[in-house]
């Protein structure tokens, strides 16, 4: 019942979503009878089946019930949160699939199973390969669709902003040793071979702010024992490569699904803190550094915020009343991309009115002329990094670098992946955890050599990418329900609506019991009022109504998945390194912190942990309608709150202490204390699953 509280899809602005219940399985498909790669069927029984049934069995546990996995994503019931049961007898028992040149056999994975936290030596690895391989023809070959090209203009504007933005912050951190150019060409090489070998391509690979501070970190940490960087870098990466091989074959993925929104929500603030710090940072340097002229720091403040007021006010369009809801929609998606275009043209207007030497704006550092060199030309910084050129004392610094940098990839790719294979975009094609972190590790190494930064799964490029390619109920590509299934959305539809009365009616018996003196449950006494019973009755008789009155053509029923869009959207991003070099060497910089400011300020929407802060401040009879507001008394919701705040400002401190270095470690350490918090009294079952739910 709570998860059904909960929006139909994750937030798009940026942000974590909180309540999203992910398809922590690994489900696979029937086979098609389209597919010409998969003509086989299913051999059974499967290890970790039962002999009479073949139906999937938790690791040491009971018989679960089967899910809705196997129907084809063009004909998923309108139902966000329904199931279709599935038995797995009916299943053909046959051959094992050929499927690449390999015999494979296709396997099912329980969305329930009893997952560990580990497994045996490529045990997982193996399984995702038995699950994605006979869908490999069909990721190419469904990626050919219209819905395949608008979403491949759309991402590619979005990711090229995200990647030169980053560059400009690792230029100036690295001295341009890394730097736009070699940004873009990790984007653009990562993302390619990354939607090739992954296990999930629905994702969308890029630069991210915990990754960025890192490699920040490892420069700093690298400077003080006069270790030269770029060797520094590529052994932390070679080492790094390491970890991740063998987090793949020991399935170290599956731990992710154990973390709350505890660790979730902090780490998605630590996110935004990482970002609007780079940004106002860099305003007040304006003004501050003698070397800025009065004139570049008034231009650069005013295009900066112009870039980030825009950006907010365009994206905020999606609920206005001018044009049509599609026009709209499209200028919401767009809003980062307009907002540069608009901060570029009013830099050189100002440039173009004033002269360069009143407005003298720091642009984005490019090598222009030869397509093939780094920023700084490859006279100065050769793409193949020298590994020799380091001693003992480095090699030992860049083993230690690796196992941290391991924890910060650990968490922004997983949770990132999870977010993606959340049940409300009705994947049907199923997932490998390890398949990802295989193909990580090789990337992440091809990365270290050529000293370009590493890549993870971009959170909001990605919730966008799988957002873009979903097909809702009111499209020509899904579907004709039959009256079978009219029928049962019509069934369902009754089931909520009695649910909502039945709620009403406890909520009225709670009310008449508490007047006669009877006891009551502690969650329920609360309601000790004829004022707090009539504003619950409201709320219940308000959902019911939202249920009842959602527009037609806005459930999801499926998703195009694919291979195509991934490697196209980072194929152009190539081709504009390759030929559009003099066009964003023409970006000021004050406009790509606009944009940082911008991404830090929307990725706090739809963060509890963000929303909880703001209850110190806000009227009590003006709280919002989530579950959190309804722990008793109110202190335990301040007290959860200022330990979060706490932690945040300590990695924090750490990040930006000299032993910055370290900080992934404290990041490890938020889902043990958040154990431990649960373990120390304070908080009853039943508080810390309205704080702290699994997302």
């Amino acid at each position: 019942p709570q998860a059904m509280s909960q929006p139909p899809y994750p937030t798009m602005n940026g942000g974590y979503p909180m309540m999203v219940a992910p398809n922590g399985g690994y489900p696979m498909p029937p086979v098609p009878p389209s597919h010409p790669s998969v003509a086989g069927s299913f051999q059974a029984p499967m290890p970790g089946m039962s002999m009479q049934s073949s139906r999937p069995m938790p690791m040491g546990g009971s018989q679960p019930a089967s899910r809705g996995i196997n129907t084809p994503y063009n004909a998923m019931p309108n139902d966000h949160h329904a199931h279709v049961e599935h038995d797995a007898t009916e299943m053909p028992e046959d051959q094992p699939t050929t499927c690449c040149g390999f015999k494979i056999t296709p396997i099912i994975r329980n969305e329930d199973d009893d997952v560990p936290l580990y497994r045996r030596f490529g045990q997982g690895f193996y399984e995702d390969l038995r699950v994605k391989l006979p869908w490999y023809w069909s990721d190419i070959k469904d990626g050919f669709n219209t819905k395949s090209i608008t979403t491949v203009l759309y991402l590619f504007w979005g990711a090229l902003a995200n990647a030169v933005a980053f560059g400009s912050l690792l230029g100036d951190a690295t001295e341009g040793y890394m730097g736009a150019t070699e940004t873009l060409m990790a984007t653009a090489a990562l993302g390619m071979i990354y939607s090739l070998l992954c296990g999930q391509p629905m994702t969308i690979m890029g630069a991210t702010g915990p990754i960025a501070a890192y490699i920040i970190a490892l420069r700093s940490i690298g400077n003080n024992f006069g270790i030269n960087f770029l060797p520094l870098y590529a052994w932390t990466g070679i080492f790094l490569s390491g970890f991740l091989f063998l987090g793949s074959m020991f399935s170290l993925s599956n731990g992710i699904r154990r973390v709350t929104r505890f660790t979730e929500e902090l780490f998605s603030v630590l996110i935004s803190v990482i970002f609007i710090y780079s940004a106002l940072n860099y305003f007040i340097t304006l003004f501050t550094d003698d070397k800025n002229g009065h004139g570049e720091a008034k231009a650069g403040l005013f295009v900066g915020l112009l870039t980030f007021f825009s950006s907010i006010a365009i994206r905020n369009s999606r609920n206005g009343n001018l044009f049509n809801q599609f026009i709209r929609n499209r200028m919401a998606d767009f809003a980062p991309v307009i907002a540069i275009f608009l901060g570029l043209g009013v830099a050189w207007a100002l440039i173009d009115h004033y002269g360069i030497e009143k407005v003298d704006l720091d642009f984005l550092p490019f090598t222009t002329g030869d397509i093939t060199a780094t920023t700084l030309g490859q006279d100065v910084r050769p793409w193949l990094v020298d590994l020799g050129d380091i001693d003992g004392q480095g090699i030992g610094l860049a083993v230690v670098g690796g196992a941290f940098g391991f924890i910060v990839m650990y968490f922004d790719q997983n949770i990132t992946v999870r977010l993606v294979n959340a049940r409300e975009h009705k994947l049907k094609k199923g997932y490998g955890y390890d398949m990802d972190m295989m193909a990580l590790c090789a990337c992440t190494l091809l990365l270290s050599l050529f000293g370009c930064p590493w890549m993870v799964s971009a959170t909001v490029p990605s919730l966008n990418h799988v957002r873009s390619l979903c097909y809702f109920d009111n499209e020509t590509t899904a579907r004709e329900t039959t009256a079978e299934e009219d029928m049962e959305s019509s069934r369902q539809l009754e089931d909520k609506s009695k649910s909502a009365i039945d709620q009403i009616r406890s909520l009225v018996a709670n009310a008449d019991a508490l007047e006669k003196g009877a006891n009551l449950p502690r969650g329920l006494q609360r309601s000790n009022s004829h004022t707090d019973l009539v504003k619950q009755v409201q709320l219940h008789a308000s959902s019911a109504l939202e249920m009842m009155n959602l527009p037609a053509g806005t459930d999801i029923v499926g998703c195009l998945e694919q291979r195509v869009t991934p490697f196209l959207v980072h194929l152009l991003i190539l081709l504009s390194l390759f030929f559009l070099r003099p066009a964003l060497a023409g970006i000021p910089l004050s406009v790509l912190r606009g944009l940082f400011l911008y991404q830090g300020y929307s990725n706090l929407a739809g963060n509890e942990f963000w929303e909880r802060i703001w209850l110190f401040i806000t009227d009590p009879k003006k709280f919002p309608n989530k579950s959190y507001a309804q722990v008793t008394p109110l202190w335990k919701v301040h007290v959860w709150t200022l330990i979060q705040i706490v932690l945040l400002i300590g990695i924090y401190m750490v990040m930006q202490s000299p032993a910055g270095f370290v900080f992934p470690v404290f990041i490890g350490l938020l889902h043990p204390i958040r154990l431990l918090l649960g373990r120390i009294g304070y908080y009853s079952a039943h508080d810390l699953e309205l704080l702290d739910s699994h997302f």
